[in-house]
């Protein structure tokens, strides 16, 4: 039992570690590019990357990884407090902020509609076209 949990111990540890250090490594690219995007962002996207090349192995941290999905919960307590001490702020920006919702939203159905159809209109045609006997069209 104790070397059970002594492995579970070291295994977090060390995807702890490993997540330490992709946040680490995210925070110096970030501070390097003149705060481009927040160094959390590029830390998860390094880690990110190291695991699709296989630079890490995704063992080291799954379980860490895990736990941390797990408790995620927890870790927004913080951030809805301080969005009830910021009420006032909110409410005020608030007219703005659903304007800004719905001209995303409008804008994005415009766009997609837009692509849909001109994708249709594409494939609509090759359908259409006559084909030889290689199967191409003409």
């Amino acid at each position: 039992m104790r070397k059970f949990q002594k492995s579970v111990v070291l295994e977090m540890a060390s995807g702890l570690a490993v997540i330490y250090a992709a946040l680490w490594a995210g925070r110096w690219l970030s501070e390097i590019s003149g705060n481009l995007l927040p160094a959390s962002i590029v830390g998860m996207l390094l880690l990110t990357m190291a695991l699709q090349f296989r630079w890490i192995k995704l063992a080291w941290v799954e379980q860490t990884a895990n736990q941390f999905v797990r408790w995620m919960s927890l870790l927004f307590v913080p951030i809805s407090i301080g969005l009830v001490e910021h009420i006032e702020t909110l409410l005020q920006a608030l007219p703005a902020m659903l304007l800004t919702c719905a001209l995303a939203t409008l804008i994005l159905l415009v766009v997609v509609g837009k692509a849909y159809q001109h994708w249709e209109r594409k494939h609509e045609l090759k359908a259409t076209q006559p084909q030889s006997l290689d199967g191409e069209a003409k």
